[in-house]
């Protein structure tokens, strides 16, 4: 063998050892900056992505973190900007190759403070955040200030419902889902199968329903009056079962839903009539 290509080869072996030392590291558990955290190893193969999530006297903290500061940095801004709230983490240690990371996941949990309840993430496709604010301006300059710190080709996917102070959030929360809960889901004939027709409908009640936690949703099924009453009652539970277990795919909690059938007991139109049988059957979805 040449003197060249054995030169080659220590500098390959050398790259080999190198990175497996790094992959080593990771996988030592560094322990916990606070109370309540849990740390997990990665590798530095596994894309970086971190989540937050704010809902009612709760906030959930997940995904890759660079050091045991970076994570101490986001806790210590927790106590800061969060009041009473039930802090749950999920934090894994990587090895990640941009600079920013630590400085844009603390902006993006300063902007979410900022709201009454969100979902937002970072990934390497940029940022996401959904939620409701009832203070737009300090919302607004919160995201400013998370905008600023962007690296060039990052955006900011951002769709925060603003709410008046006036109304509480629970109250607009109710309007806003009974006026979309009142588009009709369709089936298949004779099944429980919703038609892909609904899905979008569907989509947007577990926003509001994400939007809108603690709270319950009922979800009531409809027949006609044709047919057996045990069979109407029958069909009629299990379609609305089909729509909640919809909603638990989409990630609202089974706890909260509240299932029944009620058969074609109450009926809001006319069983003669074609039209009047369609309208009676339905699914009635309400907030509680």
């Amino acid at each position: 063998m040449s003197a060249d290509r054995r030169h080659t080869l220590r500098a390959v072996l050398s790259v080999l050892l190198l990175a497996g030392g790094i992959l080593l590291a990771l996988s030592i558990d560094r322990g916990t900056p606070g109370d309540g955290v849990q740390a997990h190893s990665e590798t530095a193969l596994d894309t970086p992505e971190f989540s937050i999530r704010l809902g009612r006297n709760q906030l959930v903290l997940k995904g890759t973190t660079i050091s045991a500061e970076h994570e101490a940095g986001l806790l210590r801004l927790v106590s800061e900007q969060y009041d009473d709230v039930d802090t749950q983490t999920d934090f894994k240690p990587g090895l990640i190759f941009r600079s920013d990371w630590d400085a844009l996941s603390t902006r993006l949990l300063y902007l979410v403070a900022a709201t009454e309840s969100a979902d937002a993430s970072i990934d390497a496709n940029g940022i996401s955040i959904r939620g409701v604010t009832t203070d737009a301006p300090n919302y607004q300059n919160r995201l400013a200030f998370l905008q600023a710190a962007l690296p060039d080709g990052t955006t900011v996917d951002a769709d925060v419902l603003v709410v008046s102070n006036v109304i509480p959030l629970e109250e607009m929360c109710r309007r806003n889902f009974s006026s979309l809960a009142n588009t009709p889901i369709s089936f298949r004939q004779s099944s429980t199968s919703i038609r892909q027709s609904s899905y979008p409908l569907l989509d947007r009640l577990i926003e509001f329903a994400y939007d809108c936690r603690g709270t319950q949703i009922a979800i009531t099924g409809h027949s006609d009056a044709t047919g057996d009453a045990a069979w109407n009652m029958q069909i009629s539970r299990a379609r609305a079962q089909a729509v909640a277990d919809h909603l638990v795919q989409g990630g609202i909690a089974a706890e909260r839903l509240v299932v029944d059938g009620r058969g074609s007991q109450q009926p809001i139109a006319d069983n003669e009539t074609v039209h009047g049988r369609e309208l009676n059957r339905r699914i009635e979805i309400e907030l509680r």
